[in-house]
């Protein structure tokens, strides 16, 4: 079992105020703890993360974001020339819906042979792959998993708070 992680995910999850910021940080959460398998990301979607976090955010949750992945053990998939090639057939075949970067993602679920992809983008992902772990996830659990998951809550709250009071403190 595998998954591989879209930019809505690390997105939402670096985003408190993110409409999916509970099913992301549920679906992290059994990501680090092996419940899909073997984690990975494509080096498309960091750079898409990456952009999205410092233009709607900025540059503190960039930084969080690559210290997160740092230290996750998530893999990075870089993007080969094949993959490349295979990757603009697909977005020729459907050019309405698919970006480079979700063709890419297409593309190395299917070389790669994983399982599951955790997105919370529907319009381009829907019906051309299975396993979409995303919207909802959270309510899927079981209460005892809520609970946690809403302590992990309380406790990023907790530290964002102490976070912002730091740096206003010391500017």
């Amino acid at each position: 079992m595998s998954i591989l992680i879209d930019t809505g995910i690390f997105y939402a999850l670096l985003d408190e105020g993110d409409v999916n910021y509970t099913d992301a940080l549920a679906i992290v959460t059994h990501v680090l703890e092996g419940k899909f398998g073997k984690a990975a990301t494509t080096d498309y979607v960091i750079l898409e993360t990456t952009l999205l976090l410092k233009t709607r955010i900025g540059p503190e949750a960039v930084k969080a974001f690559l210290d997160f992945l740092e230290q996750s053990g998530i893999t990075t998939i870089i993007i080969d020339e094949e993959t490349f090639k295979k990757t603009l057939k697909l977005v020729r075949k459907h050019p309405r819906s698919l970006s480079i970067c979700d063709a890419a993602t297409l593309t190395i679920i299917e070389d790669w042979s994983i399982n599951n992809l955790a997105t919370f983008n529907l319009r381009s992902f829907k019906n051309l792959t299975i396993n979409i772990v995303g919207k909802g996830y959270f309510n899927t659990l079981s209460n005892s998993e809520k609970e946690k998951i809403k302590s992990l809550m309380k406790k990023k709250t907790h530290n964002s708070k102490k976070t912002a009071k730091t740096r206003k403190e010391t500017t």
